[in-house]
């Protein structure tokens, strides 16, 4: 299993207001069509101001297409809460319980 992690930073207000609305409305009925979805998390630090997206694959090549196919909603996202993004990062998922 592959986990795409997106990062955001900002004003936490705003991380989880304009960027959950953006989220919800934009993100999840792309991230449901995709092929080998298998799930996602959405974490918020408001002392430091930081936002993690992520979303589970099956497979590396299912994570880096649907990273590839989202990347306009995150440079839309970033603009919308006013916020900086760095680029997004694939990781092992090496245990889930």
């Amino acid at each position: 299993m592959i986990a795409h992690v997106v990062e955001f930073h900002g004003q936490p207000e705003q991380l989880e207001t304009i960027g959950m609305k953006g989220f919800h409305e934009r993100v999840v009925p792309v991230l449901r069509a995709q092929p080998g979805f298998e799930g996602c998390l959405t974490l918020l630090n408001r002392e430091h101001g930081k936002m993690l997206g992520v979303t589970m694959w099956d497979t590396e090549e299912n994570g880096r297409l649907a990273g590839a196919r989202l990347e306009q909603e995150r440079q839309t996202g970033v603009t919308e809460m006013n916020a900086n993004s760095p680029v997004p990062d694939l990781y092992e998922v090496l245990s889930q319980l």
